[in-house]
C-alpha cells in the first residue's frame, strides 16, 4: 500500500489552495472582488439591517460577477429599439 497523508481542517483547506482547482477558485474570487470594489460598491461598516443587506448583496455580486458581463438583446421588461408592442 502507498503511504498517503490526508490533511484535515485548516491544513486541508490550505493544501486545496495550491491545487489546480484551488488556484482557479482564488483567481475567480480575486476577479470578483476587484471587479466589484469600485468606490460606491463597498458597503458601509455599521451594525444595522441596511448594512447587513448591503454586505449580502456585495457577497452575491462577488460570487456571480460573470453575470454582469451578460447584456441580453431582448428582455421581457422592454421591447427592442424600433419595435412597438
Amino acid at each position: 500500500m502507498a503511504n498517503v497523508t490526508t490533511y484535515k481542517g485548516v491544513l486541508g483547506n490550505i493544501r486545496l489552495i495550491f491545487t489546480k482547482w484551488g488556484i482557479f477558485i482564488v483567481i475567480y474570487a480575486l476577479i470578483g472582488v476587484l471587479y466589484n470594489t469600485a468606490p460606491p460598491h463597498i458597503p458601509a461598516v455599521a451594525f444595522s439591517g441596511a448594512a447587513f443587506h448591503s454586505w449580502v448583496q456585495y457577497i452575491i455580486s462577488v460570487l456571480f460577477w460573470p453575470l454582469s458581463l451578460w447584456h441580453p438583446l431582448f428582455s421581457l421588461g422592454q421591447w427592442p429599439a424600433g419595435s412597438t408592442p
